[in-house]
């Protein structure tokens, strides 16, 4: 015979295989490196903005040589964003 006690106990909520194998492969990745994440979105950013600034820069100001601030500028951008999105491609992905 089983008592109240027993009858009225809570049951433990039975997770299905799938949902187990998936807590169990999120426990497995390995961590991000923060500091890479926040220097690749850093340098993602300065391209971002280098490319903002010449554009505008050339527009509002008589800028003599458009040639040296165009190249200077894409030089800038293209450096900082290849570095950036290498380093966000060292991440594994989920």
């Amino acid at each position: 015979m089983t008592t109240r006690r027993e009858k009225s106990k809570p049951q433990k909520p039975q997770m299905n295989k799938q949902l187990e194998a998936a807590n169990t492969e999120q426990e497995q990745e390995p961590k991000v490196n923060q500091r890479q994440e926040k220097l690749a979105n850093f340098l993602i950013d300065v391209a971002k903005y280098v490319l903002t600034g010449v554009v505008i820069t050339s527009l509002f100001n008589d800028v003599s040589n458009k040639t040296i601030l165009y190249v200077t500028g894409l030089f800038i951008v293209v450096i900082s964003l290849t570095i950036g999105l290498i380093l966000t491609n060292k991440r594994k992905d989920k």
